[in-house]
């Protein structure tokens, strides 16, 4: 099978989707082009798109705003599409990756396929009138140019019906991440935990995401705020990069948080995961993050706001709790507290993350996106 992925968030989750999707379909023997934009590409994603064997690569610039260089952009694909193609598949991802490659597909044969990762209608501050718009361009898109979309958690496949996307044409396939051994995330917490200079005894409590308003990071420090008169001896760490930096620096030397709270602006989320004690996840909303399948695979309890993907992977009362979503952060505080209170617990809800964790692995989400490129589109879109 050929096909290309197009794709302008080059980084997060969506990012390392497309990277999982791309590898393991070039592993199985498939033709694999990516375009991509370089724009506002995290280094990390670039790094790892060069080192997939037996992946071209389509730089093409693609901007985040609509606009006129979209129409650029648009062209460039098209031509990319007619004199390296026929593809079977087309396959965009978020937003405007996902425009673009749909509208570019036009009359070739290819089916055109779209994953939204979190549809921008989930946004729960946008207004009543952009969501009556980003909802409709949506069902127009959905309608003359979308063979199938992919979405990554029941949450958001309910979301999209209830925007008017047809049914028909959608199916859920939901994010994973690759197996790692009892020892090889023991090796990480200690390696990790050295760096910090952080004893095997003390409580560490993580936020992993982009520093944006979409991942509330300030309600993670609110919360390290208001735990630090209870459990002096608790550490939190934080690994984002994004708008809000300069925001969440201030934050911390406002509430004398320095000694207890680290940022670290480029460390990744997976190699320091294994030396937390406890993932916490403030989202306003989501999709399918991987940071929590993450969070599994590190066998880690996690407390989530009540957002797109948290339900599919925290059983309450088993392996981590789901709270309101709120800027009040009462409930959460609530539940870490009561982990902090007992060990036993977080051990026990450790141990069940791990277990669940098998239930997300990669391989299957590739096999079951590849079973679905050879059924999906059996009822073509209008051109």
């Amino acid at each position: 099978m050929k096909i290309l992925y197009v794709i302008e968030t080059c980084g997060g989750g969506s990012g390392r989707h497309l990277l999982d999707l791309a590898g393991g379909m070039s592993q199985q023997g498939n033709e694999v082009h990516v375009a991509f934009s370089p724009l506002r590409a995290d280094p990390r994603f670039l790094e790892a798109l060069a080192r997939l064997r037996g992946v071209r690569r389509f730089p093409i610039d693609m901007q985040t705003t609509p606009g006129s260089d979209d129409l650029k952009a648009l062209r460039r694909l098209k031509r990319y599409i007619k004199h390296m193609g026929p593809f079977d598949v087309v396959h965009g991802h978020s937003s405007k990756g996902g425009a673009l490659a749909r509208m570019a597909v036009g009359r070739s044969s290819a089916r055109a396929i779209y994953t939204p990762h979190a549809l921008y209608t989930m946004n729960p501050s946008l207004s009543p009138l952009k969501q009556r718009i980003y909802g409709a361009v949506e069902k127009l898109l959905a309608a003359v140019a979308t063979d199938s979309i992919i979405l990554v958690s029941e949450e958001e496949h309910d979301h999209a019906r209830q925007q008017g996307l047809p049914e028909q044409k959608m199916k859920v396939i939901v994010n994973s991440v690759g197996a790692r051994s009892e020892n090889e995330l023991c090796e990480m917490r200690a390696r990790v935990r050295s760096r910090l200079g952080v004893d095997d005894s003390v409580p560490v409590l993580g936020f992993v995401g982009r520093l944006d308003e979409q991942k509330a990071p300030e309600r993670f420090i609110e919360l390290a705020a208001r735990l630090q008169a209870q459990h002096a001896e608790a550490r939190f760490i934080m690994l984002g990069s994004g708008p809000k930096e300069g925001l969440i620096q201030r934050l911390i030397e406002e509430y004398g948080l320095a000694r207890t709270v680290k940022l670290f602006t480029d460390a990744s989320g997976e190699a320091f995961m294994p030396a937390f004690d406890l993932l916490l996840m403030t989202s306003r909303y989501e999709a399918m993050p991987y940071v929590l399948i993450e969070a599994l695979a590190a066998g880690l309890p996690i407390v989530s706001t009540d957002v797109g993907g948290a339900r599919t992977v925290i059983e309450e009362g088993v392996n981590g709790y789901v709270v309101p979503e709120s800027d009040d952060s009462s409930a959460m505080l609530d539940r870490v507290v009561s982990l902090l209170r007992h060990p036993q617990r977080r051990s026990e809800f450790a141990q069940a993350s791990r277990q669940k964790s098998a239930s997300f692995q990669t391989d299957a989400m590739v096999n079951d996106t590849l079973d679905y490129y050879s059924v999906a589109g059996q009822q073509r879109s209008l051109p």
